[in-house]
């Protein structure tokens, strides 16, 4: 194989690789707004910059691996490696989050309760 479609094979798994840490960020940022509930312009600020997060990071990848020069693989590689963490991973690993905040905050409203009546 020659070492040109090497380096574009590389290119380009290293691009899925990226769109997948992205969508690892926005998964903690998602839990982090399950956990402490936000406003709604809160979450667009979040939101900016996190697309600004994204856009750097996939300019990073292309300037360092790739002189700058923007390629279709790449970005596509990127929305490959983001839509297939989203339907792979995230969405089993969300709803298992999910499952425990809420049987946490449950366990910490018992204990609230229970310390409210004690007082009285």
């Amino acid at each position: 194989m020659s070492m040109v479609i090497r380096y574009e094979a590389r290119l380009f798994l290293m691009s899925v690789g990226t769109g997948a840490g992205l969508m690892v960020v926005y998964d903690c940022i998602r839990v982090f707004r399950l956990l402490c509930p936000h406003r709604p312009w809160v979450v667009n600020v979040e939101d900016l910059l996190y697309g600004l997060y994204c856009a750097v990071m996939t300019f990073m990848l292309l300037y360092e691996q790739n002189d700058g020069s923007l390629r279709g693989f790449c970005v596509a590689g990127v929305i490959l490696g983001m839509a297939a963490y989203q339907y792979l991973v995230s969405r089993v690993v969300l709803k298992y989050l999910q499952k425990q905040i809420k049987w946490i905050k449950m366990r910490v409203r018992r204990h609230q309760n229970r310390s409210r009546q004690e007082k009285r």
